[in-house]
């Protein structure tokens, strides 16, 4: 089954590359990658260029990583999208593990997997945790699926929530999203990155999340 990938990024010079080598390295990898840079500053749109021919890299304004998600889905021509946010990490078996999976079960939309965080500024908090990665970074679908869901929202003054939001708008749908047990990516906890701790501003997008699905069980959204 072919497909495409895509990842948004901002200043993502120091991690992009292995994102990409990850892409790049599966068993089964993507026919394209369409990388959108969301007004980095520093050299992420040229570092991507330069890991292989088969990547496009299209430069937004800053407007947000829901925004170049969105730009990204739009440039893609197959009808399967993988996702990989910019500093997170593809294990080698991850797409022909998950292409299998939609391929044995037609009636799922999606398929995620579980994710390990990891650091690589040599401390420990935060790494070496395992959960249901609900993120683009495991995200496997099909786009006829991520149009009928739509745009992502990026949250005002958030920078969070996008994603919550967005599933959760598909399982309104009735679109059915599987979640496998095991590990197939590695998310990275870094200074800076939405990964990185919590704090007021940034939760607020969770509040707006929860607003946003109470006004669609009301019929209002």
């Amino acid at each position: 089954m072919k497909y495409s990938a895509i990842m948004p990024a901002f200043n993502a010079a120091a991690t992009i590359a292995a994102a990409i080598e990850s892409m790049l390295g599966q068993s089964l990898p993507p026919e394209e990658i369409v990388v959108v840079d969301d007004g980095s500053a520093d050299a992420t749109a040229d570092i991507a260029r330069a890991c292989d021919p088969c990547v496009k890299v299209i430069r937004q304004d800053n407007r947000g990583a829901g925004a170049a998600t969105n730009l990204a889905i739009a440039q893609t021509r197959l009808p399967v999208i993988a996702s990989l946010d910019a500093d997170d990490i593809w294990l080698p078996e991850k797409m022909e593990t998950q292409l299998r999976h939609l391929a044995a079960h037609p009636e799922a939309s999606a398929v995620f997997t579980h994710l390990r965080t990891f650091r690589d500024d040599g401390l420990r908090a935060g790494a070496d945790v395992v959960g249901p990665g609900w993120s683009r970074s495991t995200m496997v679908i099909y786009r006829q699926a991520a149009v009928a869901t739509g745009d992502f929202i990026d949250l005002p003054g958030s920078g969070r929530g996008e994603m919550v939001d967005w599933l959760a708008r598909g399982r309104h749908l009735g679109l059915r999203l599987d979640m496998l047990d095991e590990v197939h990516a590695l998310r990275r906890v870094r200074s800076g990155s939405l990964s990185y701790g919590r704090d007021a501003d940034k939760d607020k997008g969770y509040a707006r999340v929860a607003w946003l699905a109470l006004q669609r069980r009301k019929g209002k959204a």
